[in-house]
């Protein structure tokens, strides 16, 4: 690749005149220059040192910053409306206290940077590095946050609405007090967190890791759990009403105390799991594995058992009404002190489901495969 050129000097005085005559500025040094609230809409510039500069107050809609270095530059309570920041060094640059819509903040340096108290509206940050930034107390609105390292980061006690997040690796990151509303966790790993009495509604995470997590008193309603891995971790207490846990990992845990209306626990594995004492009313086994699990004492009226496996599993001094045990397995389940109505198997229902077309080829079926049976 051909070498850049070097960057010059330039003036306060050239800047505002390049400006005026809508150019963009290239390969200039303006470092430690101040631009506090002045209008600088629709500037661009480009491959520029503005280490230390100061853009608080400022106007900077439809703003191009590009390949530019921005250490320690101030943005504080700018108007950042259509802003694009691309491939720029922001080390411990800062954006407290500002509202930011529609802007894209995308690959670069973005580590160590203030961000605290800052409204993100539509935003947008596409790879940059945001180690150990600090967003306390900001507000994701509509925003996303792409393949970043989040390692050391502050989300405390911030709103995250409608908000998604990749390689979301949540460990190393302070979300205490965070409020979280609609989001999207991909490749999540909250793994030993403590998350005990947190909202975290309308969330999306699919393949989630949660082990060893303390999730006791959290409200996790209308969430979807996904094929999540929920090892060791503790769930007393929960919220979680229309949330589904399908096919996920859930042995041995203890969800008991909980609100559970409607829950979707289909395909789950919860050998072990306790529930003593909820409110499940309507919710979804099927197919799920509750081998030894503790539903004593639970409202499981309307609750769908079908084919699951309740082997060895306690329902004692639970209500019934309508709950479905079409072909489950009940060996050496206890059930005493319950009450209420159970729909029993339907044999002939059960004798149909066996037969499945996709795995077995029956006389007149599968023909274009070439064979009977």
């Amino acid at each position: 690749m051909p070498k850049m050129p070097d960057r010059k000097p330039i003036t306060f005085e050239d800047i505002m005149a390049f400006h005026a005559h809508e150019q963009p500025i290239m390969l200039r040094i303006a470092s430690g220059m101040s631009f506090t609230n002045m209008n600088l809409a629709g500037i661009r510039f480009i491959e520029c040192d503005l280490t230390g500069c100061d853009f608080s107050g400022a106007t900077l809609t439809d703003a191009q910053i590009v390949s530019c270095t921005l250490k320690g530059a101030r943005f504080n309570g700018c108007n950042l409306k259509n802003t694009q920041i691309v491939s720029c060094d922001m080390d411990a640059s800062e954006m407290r206290d500002t509202y930011v819509e529609r802007a894209q903040i995308v690959a670069g340096n973005a580590s160590n940077c203030n961000f605290s108290g800052s409204t993100f509206d539509q935003v947008s940050f596409a790879q940059p590095d945001l180690m150990d930034a600090d967003f306390s107390k900001a507000s994701f609105y509509r925003a996303v946050v792409l393949a970043s390292d989040v390692t050391g980061a502050s989300f405390a006690n911030a709103v995250l609405s409608n908000f998604m997040l990749t390689d979301a690796d949540l460990r190393p990151v302070d979300i205490t007090g965070t409020f979280i509303d609609i989001a999207v966790f991909a490749d999540a790993n909250l793994s030993g967190l403590d998350l005990s009495g947190q909202s975290w509604q309308h969330c999306t995470f699919h393949k989630g890791e949660f082990k060893g997590t303390n999730l006791n008193g959290a409200n996790l309603s209308a969430s979807v759990f996904a094929e999540c891995d929920f090892e060791g971790a503790s769930l007393r207490g929960v919220t979680a009403n229309t949330t589904g846990f399908t096919k996920s990992k859930l042995d041995g845990v203890d969800l008991s105390g909980s609100q559970l209306t409607m829950a979707n626990f289909a395909g789950a594995g919860l050998s072990g799991a306790r529930f003593n004492s909820s409110q499940l009313f309507s919710a979804v086994f099927q197919e799920a594995d509750c081998r030894a699990a503790l539903f004593e004492q639970c409202d499981l009226r309307q609750v769908e058992f079908s084919h699951a496996d309740l082997s060895g599993a306690s329902l004692s001094a639970s209500n019934f009404n309508l709950t479905k045990f079409h072909a489950t397995k009940t060996e050496q389940t206890v059930m005493l002190g319950t009450s209420g109505s159970r729909i029993e198997t339907d044999t002939d229902r059960a004798i149909a489901e066996l037969y499945r077309p996709d795995k077995v080829a029956l006389d007149g079926d599968g023909a274009s495969q070439g064979g009977t049976l």
